[in-house]
């Protein structure tokens, strides 16, 4: 059993599998969570191991997130750092830092903003959230006690130890990205403060660290 999981997925073939980079200090495996679609680098799965999960016709932006809010259904690991697909590794220490500060979860802090209602405010108006219904999930929210500026974190970087309380969060949070929006950053927060749990902090941010470089989609 490898020491812990760095977990990605693409769907829709909306990102581009970036190459493994081999870890110092820790075992590693590496997930990549697919629908089946033709990845537009094949050679990049080299060393990955791939999970296809079809989406028969489940949209692809929610599917991907099944691996992201409960990774421990992908791997045997006790830890993992879920990466979105954006991102390309380029430090062969990452992992085993990464995964130190995690207390038991630890995440970069939102490079803009510092509370979920400022990121529902700010979601609306992007053509990827058209639709979701994140009026009503704020209103849910402030209705339940939930405060202002109580925090938010960038949600593309995740590394956590597989506790109980975290997978409790893996719980709660996926309730809630299943009843309302499917920007989980609004939602993390909130499945956050029901459990008890705040993320430790990641060094930088998840455009400037040193582990990490962000380079985006052909599609956002």
């Amino acid at each position: 059993m490898a020491d812990l999981a760095i977990i990605t997925a693409i769907t829709d073939g909306y990102d581009t599998l970036k190459p493994v980079l081999p870890q110092t200090g820790v075992d590693v495996e590496w997930v990549c969570v697919t629908d089946g679609e033709p990845l537009s680098d094949a050679d990049a799965a080299a060393g990955w191991t791939m999970i296809c999960e079809p989406r028969h016709g489940r949209p692809a932006n929610r599917e991907a997130k099944r691996p992201k809010l409960r990774p421990w259904e992908y791997t045997t690991a006790p830890a993992s750092i879920w990466v979105d697909a954006s991102f390309r590794v380029v430090s062969p220490r990452f992992a085993v830092e990464a995964l130190a500060l995690a207390d038991p979860i630890a995440q970069f802090t939102h490079p803009w903003r510092g509370c979920l209602y400022e990121e529902a405010a700010a979601s609306v108006l992007l053509p990827k959230y058209a639709g979701e219904p994140l009026g009503e999930q704020t209103a849910h929210y402030r209705a339940h006690g939930h405060p202002e500026q109580w925090g938010l974190w960038a949600a593309g970087v995740i590394a956590r130890w597989h506790t109980a309380p975290v997978r409790k969060l893996g719980d709660v949070w996926a309730r809630e990205v299943g009843a309302w929006s499917v920007q989980d950053q609004v939602s993390q927060p909130y499945a956050l403060r029901t459990v008890g749990l705040r993320p430790t902090l990641l060094p930088g941010t998840h455009f400037a660290n040193p582990w990490l470089n962000y380079e985006g989609s052909g599609r956002h």
